[in-house]
């Protein structure tokens, strides 16, 4: 059952989204490789560095990080001092470190929680936050200023089906999702609602087909493809 109080009346999730990459060299990446970036960023203990490490798939991945490591206007503007890049199969990871991070930075001098990781989505950054209620308003009225009133929009998160959404959203799942091609995704969903993993089968890939004016050789071979990638990534993960 929904409630509008999670914990503690003054104590507050709030989901954010910042409509621009403002000097971020993740941001950046996310936005013109038209992808989502999940992003991790950790305080080193005893140090005055954080350490990123992002997630992400892309053919052009490869090509627009070092493009952006050429003209380095992201690396400075985003304190970035190390970078790399190594491709795991079909995933990138991205990591290195930064002298400042102002993202984070912002947050905590609100006395607010950034709940990591945190997706860039085309260029948005999506995240969710805990903090008190007031805090929490403070801290929005700043991120306005920062980044630009039209480009802040936010939502709080009044139950516990809303929040286990967000962090679902939010998490490695939707960066390996990211693998299908948009008619391997628009099939499983196709497939899902029509009850063709249900037992007995609700559909088979001829009504599917039908539904999305496809052959159903053309269903099953999407079907095959979009079933081997997510197989072989589980796999992976939890080798």
């Amino acid at each position: 059952m929904s409630s509008t109080v999670l914990f503690d009346q003054n104590i507050a999730f709030y989901n954010i989204r910042v409509k621009t990459a403002k000097n971020s060299f993740l941001g950046k990446i996310s936005e013109l490789n038209d992808s989502r970036v999940l992003v991790n960023v950790y305080k080193l203990p005893g140090r005055d560095y954080y350490f990123i490490v992002a997630l992400t798939y892309g053919g052009e991945i490869n090509k627009i990080v070092k493009q952006l490591m050429i003209d380095d206007y992201y690396l400075r503007k985003s304190k970035i001092v190390k970078i790399r890049i190594q491709k795991i199969d079909e995933l990138y990871v991205i990591y290195g470190l930064k002298r400042v991070c102002e993202f984070y930075k912002l947050a905590q001098d609100n006395n607010i929680q950034i709940i990591s990781p945190y997706l860039f989505d085309k260029g948005s950054r999506d995240y969710l936050v805990l903090g008190d209620r007031e805090d929490l308003e403070k801290y929005l009225k700043m991120l306005k200023n920062y980044y630009g009133s039209h480009n802040v929009e936010y939502s709080s998160i009044d139950s516990i089906e809303k929040l286990s959404s967000t962090l679902m959203k939010e998490s490695v799942l939707n960066i390996i999702l990211d693998k299908l091609t948009p008619s391997e995704r628009r099939i499983l969903k196709m497939a899902f609602e029509t009850g063709y993993f249900e037992y007995p089968k609700s559909a088979g890939q001829y009504e599917i087909g039908s539904y999305l004016g496809l052959s159903k050789v053309t269903v099953s071979i999407h079907l095959r493809k979009a079933f081997k990638k997510i197989i072989k990534d589980f796999i992976e993960f939890v080798d």
